[in-house]
């Protein structure tokens, strides 16, 4: 049971703080590097504001995001391969530690909320939800502490509460890990903080260079021998063609325009291949709005892939965090000493991967191989026994080898 409640925060002064003000690559890489000693506050600030500021990273993180939110969770059990000794599962025992947890899930009043937090670590490179019980001795929420709270004593040290998000702290409030689910785990924004800033200061050059050259200088050149008294007269001259674009000019003018970069500036190249190192980094391949034309559509199905299995990888993790950090608490309180036969699992729905399975095992029984039904039934989700048809045919077999015999 939670003592302290962290997730009652105080920073209201960096309400009024935008990290982006001023920013430079330098100092990028300075909150890098005090993210590196466990100094967190003001890099996991920028983060913040970086994930909200810009187009691309923003929609690389809801695409990604929204792949996780997509998928249904579900309470599996273990089967036999998975317990130790005689490979026997206590099918009773299955059963209750499997509504057991079910309930306590359907109990959580924010579950969603709180897995979206959790997935905000890939990218922040951790997560902290608290945990707060109900009178049942369940969790009722699980409440986000945002990632400027937090504090190491170096790269690996233990996770302290940093109250108020001071800047430069070293050392915080000590926590009880069992009072919090964590994720931890590398931050992809580590690399995308360095290419936000590139693409930033490109987009600043190219308006930049937009205000000079996006309407190009015009200049009139004189006939030859141009009488000084005239040249005022030119000028006016010069100066209503250029607002109305149209006018007399005496022989022997000419009209200069200034392009200043040549005639295609790199700025869009640039751009563009910032998106592509991007879009590479979060969704480990191109999606298919930044695929080339003419990729063909066997290349926009590996880029699918690609990002699905990114997807699983997702689930996958989030699931093993919420089974070490809520199952396995909750199972020994409420069943001590009994094994683990229950698991909180958010991977299906991500994929046909149910139907992968059940046509690897087809295609192995056609082969002469059985697959276990109870691994079969664990990896698609679905109950499976044998059909009376098939066990009919079992016995059959079994009755002539014995005869031959």
């Amino acid at each position: 049971m939670a003592i302290q409640i962290y997730s009652q925060k105080s920073n209201a002064w960096r309400d009024a703080y935008n990290p982006l003000r001023g920013m430079s690559l330098p100092k990028v890489i300075s909150l890098l590097d005090a993210g590196e000693r466990g100094q967190y506050a003001d890099l996991q600030w920028f983060y913040h504001y970086m994930e909200r500021s810009d187009a691309m990273v923003f929609s690389v993180m809801q695409r990604r995001r929204a792949a996780l939110l997509s998928c249904d969770w579900d309470i599996k059990q273990v089967s036999g391969d998975r317990v130790q000794g005689s490979g026997k599962v206590d099918q009773a025992l299955a059963d209750e530690q499997a509504a057991m947890l079910r309930e306590a899930y359907d109990r959580i009043e924010n579950l969603r909320d709180a897995v979206a937090f959790l997935f905000s670590g890939f990218f922040r490179g951790f997560a902290h939800l608290e945990k707060h019980y109900s009178e049942s001795g369940l969790i009722q929420r699980l409440e986000p502490v945002e990632q400027w709270f937090w504090v190491r004593d170096g790269m690996y040290g233990a996770w302290e509460y940093n109250q108020n998000a001071v800047s430069g702290r070293y050392r915080g409030l000590p926590i009880e890990p069992e009072n919090f689910v964590i994720l931890d785990t590398v931050a992809l924004n580590r690399l995308l903080s360095v290419l936000y800033m590139g693409r930033t200061l490109t987009l600043k050059d190219w308006d930049s260079f937009l205000e000079v050259y996006g309407i190009p200088s015009v200049f009139l050149v004189g006939p030859p021998n141009t009488p000084e008294a005239k040249e005022e007269e030119y000028q006016r001259i010069a100066e209503q063609l250029i607002a109305d674009g149209r006018g007399y000019l005496p022989n022997g003018s000419d009209i200069k325009y200034v392009n200043g970069g040549g005639n295609r500036p790199p700025f869009r190249e640039r751009i563009e291949y910032l998106d592509r190192q991007i879009t590479l980094v979060a969704t480990g391949g191109l999606l298919t709005m930044l695929t080339q034309a003419g990729s063909g559509t066997l290349a926009g199905d590996a880029h699918t892939e690609t990002f699905m299995q990114i997807a699983r990888g997702d689930a996958l993790t989030v699931s093993e965090v919420l089974q070490e950090h809520v199952d396995g608490p909750l199972l020994a309180e409420f069943f001590p000493g009994e094994p683990v036969l229950a698991y909180f699992e958010f991977a299906p729905g991500v994929s046909d991967q149910s139907s992968r399975v059940v046509d690897d095992a087809l295609k192995l029984a056609q082969a002469g191989y059985a697959v276990d039904p109870g691994e079969l039934s664990e990896k698609t989700g679905y109950r499976v026994e044998r059909s009376a048809a098939t066990k009919a045919t079992a016995i059959r077999d079994t009755s002539q080898q014995m005869r031959r015999a």
